[in-house]
């Protein structure tokens, strides 16, 4: 039976990609604004935000089926109660998969992998003991979000996205993002 399920699922995915490829709109660059978000349980703050620009570039296999690379760069350093951090940069690659609803409507989710760079600084008093923590770190990890691409003209779409770069033991670094992409 789950053998059955197997190879139907990878039959019917083969079958998406090879049906529609005629219909493939090619390469696409883009740019989004986002606010990425950090959350560390073990310093129990608020949410950090900062403002950050990612460039996408990618192309869409067929109508179903994208692959997309991507690089962002933070502007800013956010602060709240004993923590502080700040975003360098991030970088990953992706696979997309859609469902083209109408012409203009697409919703899709994604996946794939991300490094981020950036600084954790945090000063506090726990237990009676005085501790600092001020490290740059890498963090990487499975990545996952889904969104919206929106078709305005033949090459020109805007899109809005949810993203989780990275969810590990008690760290986890997403965000929200719109921006705009054009086909070549």
């Amino acid at each position: 039976m789950k053998v059955t399920i197997l190879r139907n699922a990878v039959l019917f995915s083969c079958s998406l990609v090879m049906a529609q490829g005629v219909y493939a709109a090619g390469p696409y660059i883009g740019g989004s604004y986002s606010q990425i978000q950090y959350d560390n349980e073990e310093y129990d703050t608020d949410t950090l935000k900062i403002d950050s620009a990612t460039v996408q570039a990618g192309v869409d296999i067929t109508d179903f089926l994208a692959i997309e690379a991507r690089g962002g760069l933070g502007f800013d350093k956010d602060s709240k109660g004993i923590a502080d951090f700040k975003m360098d940069h991030l970088y990953g690659g992706y696979l997309k998969l859609a469902a083209p609803l109408s012409e203009v409507v697409r919703p899709y989710v994604i996946g794939g992998y991300t490094k981020v760079k950036g600084s954790v600084e945090a000063n506090g008093t726990v237990a009676g003991v005085d501790y600092s923590v001020d490290e740059d770190r890498t963090f990487e990890d499975q990545s996952y979000g889904g969104g919206l691409d929106f078709n305005l003209t033949d090459t020109l779409g805007a899109n809005l996205e949810y993203m989780r770069y990275v969810d590990k033991d008690d760290e986890e670094i997403s965000g929200i993002s719109v921006g705009l992409r054009s086909a070549f």
